[in-house]
């Protein structure tokens, strides 16, 4: 390994770089999601059964032990619950927008090593290229076969290694951003019927949650 990253030449320290850097992009993402981990239903039907009972404080307490994003458009809407409709799901929608903003922190890093890793790559091998044909100018010699393939050889380790990040790259970003738009579909869900919940009086049952649409599915 150290070998091929000599052979590489000094383009293979910022392709290293962008590798470690995805890599962290994306171990720093699935931990956060982890730790945000939400169950939206389970969230509606504790606020509903307080509010039956015409206990906001129990409702707010029932808020603080929902984790994640759920948790603080729920606090968001039981705070803004004696306001104008209109006004509730402005609050409810400025705050799931900070979340949104939250939970794609850091993809652009992701996006521009998917981006550039391919480039340096290919700066590397023409950087390879013009070195190795600089060598064969000045020392006729050493213009062999074997000799002008070992080293054409060595500048395309360079791209290789930038597709190779990229691809990975491009997976691992796939993966993210398919977990956090399950992640935004469920707060936008959650939106709605909260908003349902505190103006209309709705019931959990009566409303579309994602359970029973995962179930149907």
């Amino acid at each position: 390994m150290v070998d091929v990253l000599v052979k590489g030449g000094p383009v293979m320290i910022p392709l290293v770089i962008c590798s470690i850097a995805a890599l962290a992009v994306v171990f720093e993402r699935i931990l956060y999601l982890r730790r945000t981990s939400q169950d939206p239903d389970r969230a509606l039907r504790l606020i509903a059964l307080a509010l039956e009972r015409d206990r906001m404080v129990d409702a707010v307490a029932a808020v603080h032990k929902v984790k994640g994003q759920i948790g603080t458009l729920a606090a968001t809407a039981l705070a803004s619950a004696n306001r104008p409709r209109e006004q509730v799901e402005v609050e409810v929608r400025m705050a799931g927008e900070r979340e949104v903003y939250f939970l794609e922190r850091r993809l652009p890093t992701l996006e521009m090593v998917i981006s550039i890793a391919p480039l340096l790559g290919l700066l590397g091998t023409v950087l390879g290229l013009i070195k190795n044909f600089n060598v064969l100018a000045t020392s006729p010699q050493l213009l062999e076969a074997g000799a002008l393939s070992e080293g054409i050889a060595e500048a395309l380790i360079t791209t290789a290694a930038g597709l190779s990040i990229a691809v990975g790259a491009y997976m691992l970003y796939v993966f993210i951003t398919g977990a956090v738009d399950r992640r935004i579909r469920e707060m936008n869900e959650f939106a709605t019927n909260i908003v349902k919940l505190l103006m209309e009086g709705v019931q959990p049952y009566e409303l579309s949650l994602s359970k029973d649409r995962t179930e149907e599915a």
